[in-house]
């Protein structure tokens, strides 16, 4: 599954997991564990456990018994994961590719994924894996973000990075804001062999102690910083001051509050 807007390597985990994680994911990660219920001796396959802010949670919130597995295609993202981890917290991890997953059919009780099924090329084929390792009835349970509309974070942020590039812009925040249609989301999982879809639209209030914090987060914590460097590395301090002065203007230095809202999903295998 080659997507460079998927490719979240070099620095972008730190920045990732040290600017958004606590900003963006943290608060739909709860939200997300708690609609997993399983019982003790279930098996959870997490797909695109990122920098493990989701894999963080359900291991404490899950009984120690039920087996975690997470995976994300790339393989920074896990070991920046993994390292947030000691053995006793009994995480197996593996690199894997979401649209060819390693593992037998009906394998696993839930299959949950935080904010990346968007980064998916091709999501029939990536729920028809998450539906082939479910045991009949088991949850596929995952989140997208809305529309940019409903997101000012990274609509600032996009708009910002893109007033730089008179031509050829970075395409990369359509990507993540761009899987939110209800009919479609419901066409894939159908497609895939799902059943008793639910859809639930999820708004929450990002909190970031500085606009500062946050612009280096949009701009160095995701594929972005590649785009940008690769047209002009020297951009890219100015670009992260332009998009923390944009905050600003908007929400305030310090302590700012910006509305975001998401998409949940659940489905039966």
């Amino acid at each position: 599954m080659e997507n460079k807007n998927a490719q979240f390597a070099g620095s972008i985990p730190a920045a990732y997991d040290r600017y958004l994680g606590p900003i963006l994911f943290q608060p739909y990660g709860e939200d997300l564990a708690g609609r997993l219920a399983v019982d003790a001796n279930s098996s959870v396959l997490e797909l695109a456990c990122g920098t493990g802010i989701l894999t963080r949670i359900l291991r404490d919130r899950l009984p120690a018994t039920v087996r975690l597995v997470a995976t994300d295609l790339n393989e920074p993202m896990i070991r920046t994961a993994a390292a947030k981890f000691n053995q006793n917290d009994a995480i197996e991890w593996k690199q894997a590719d979401a649209s060819s997953l390693p593992f037998d059919d009906r394998s696993f009780d839930a299959v949950v994924c935080q904010f990346g099924i968007m980064f998916f090329p091709d999501k029939i084929l990536s729920a028809r894996e998450a539906h082939r390792v479910l045991k009949p009835g088991g949850v596929f349970l995952f989140n997208v973000w809305d529309s940019l509309e409903q997101n000012p974070l990274g609509r600032i942020a996009h708009e910002t990075i893109s007033s730089f590039f008179e031509k050829d812009p970075p395409t990369f925040y359509q990507v993540p804001f761009g899987y939110h249609d209800h009919g479609e989301i419901k066409s894939v999982l159908a497609a895939a062999g799902f059943s008793e879809v639910r859809i639930d639209v999820v708004s929450k209030v990002s909190v970031a102690a500085r606009a500062e914090d946050a612009a280096a987060g949009l701009v160095h914590g995701n594929p972005v910083s590649v785009a940008i460097a690769e047209r002009d590395p020297s951009l890219l301090p100015v670009i992260t001051t332009a998009v923390a002065d944009a905050l600003q203007k908007h929400f305030g230095g310090s302590m700012f509050r910006a509305p975001m809202r998401a998409i949940v999903v659940q489905a039966r295998a």
